[in-house]
Order: C-alpha cells, then structure tokens, then sequence
C-alpha cells in the first residue's frame, strides 16, 4: 500500500480544498453548539421558576405596610423586654421528626428568681411551609417558674421557635432557630 492511498494522507492533501457546506446554519457544529447551550440554560430557567411557583412558602405577610408601620411600636416593646431583664432557661433535647419529645421552660426574673407567668406558649414555624406551623400552649410543672409541654413535629428539617411568657399586661418573648433530625438518623446515632 503506497502512503497514497492511505486515508490519513487524504485528510492532509493541500491540493484538494474543504468541500463541507458552512453556509447552512444546522450544519455548522459551533451553531449547533450554541442552540444546544441555550436550550438548556431555558430548560433549567422554566424549571426554576416552576418550582418557585409550585412550592411557594407563603412567607410574604399579606399586611407588610402596616405590619411595617408599627415598626417603633415593635421596637420600643424590645427595648422594654430588656429593661425587665427577664430570662428564660429552655431544656429541650434533639428533636426528632415524628417523636413525642419533653420542652420544659423556667421563667426568671431580673435577679434570676423564678417566679410564675400567666401564660407560656411556644410557636414554631416551619419557612419552607406554613402548614406545619402551630404552638403549643405549655403548663405549670412542679416548681415556682417552671412550665413543661410535649411537642411532636412531623417533618425534619428546619423550624423557627419563639417561647413567649406573659405576665399581667408585660409580654417577653425569646426566638431560637432549631433543625429536626429524621427518626432514623437518631435511631442509628
């Protein structure tokens, strides 16, 4: 076999000019290319936005103005829960999803006495899904200043918590963000 005729030499002959057509846009690779990038940079957009729709949290407040406008009002509160000086001891284990689990809550004053409230009621919010918000309304336990309650959440995940106690006409409230582990991750641990 001569180098000739050997198909490598065909490819690198000088003489014999490209024959392939560039003029039509499907054909050329670098078109196809790009058609191919743009495709999927939308496809992943629609799917994005599709699933921002379909699975809104619902965490816009349908009265943000006048939630807003009582902004000072909100503010002085805090600064009045300081000066009370209030304090709150919260014992609560790991939680679990779908596990019935102890809060127990001691209320203490200015000076770290614990003394009683009229009420105590722990809020949790899951972001991802109001559905699954709610509270718990906690009850006198043995000792001056101590609250207990069982709390059960269905999902793993992130929740946010607020623990408010109220005394009289004065409201102090303490927020803690916690994470669920699944049932059987705790079960292997």
């Amino acid at each position: 076999m001569s180098a000739s005729s050997s198909p490598s030499a065909k490819k690198t002959r000088p003489d014999k000019p490209d024959q392939r057509d560039w003029s039509v846009a499907w054909k050329n690779p670098f078109v196809i290319g790009w058609f191919v990038i743009l495709a999927l940079v939308l496809s992943v957009n629609f799917f994005m936005v599709s699933m921002a729709i379909v699975t809104a949290p619902g965490l816009t407040v349908p009265d943000f103005y006048e939630k807003g406008k009582n902004m000072g009002e909100i503010i002085a509160r805090r600064d009045e829960m300081e000066k009370m000086g209030w304090q709150m001891q919260i014992d609560m284990p790991e939680l679990t999803a779908g596990k019935p689990q102890s809060i127990e809550v001691t209320v203490l004053d200015g000076t770290g006495q614990a003394f009683d409230v009229d009420s105590a009621i722990l809020y949790y919010y899951r972001p991802s899904n109001k559905e699954y918000d709610g509270q718990l309304t906690l009850t006198p336990a043995e000792g001056t200043g101590q609250y207990e309650g069982q709390l059960t959440l269905p999902l793993k995940g992130k929740y946010d918590f607020v623990m408010e106690v109220v005394k009289e006409e004065k409201t102090f409230n303490l927020g803690r963000t916690i994470f669920v582990k699944e049932a059987s991750e705790s079960a292997a641990e």
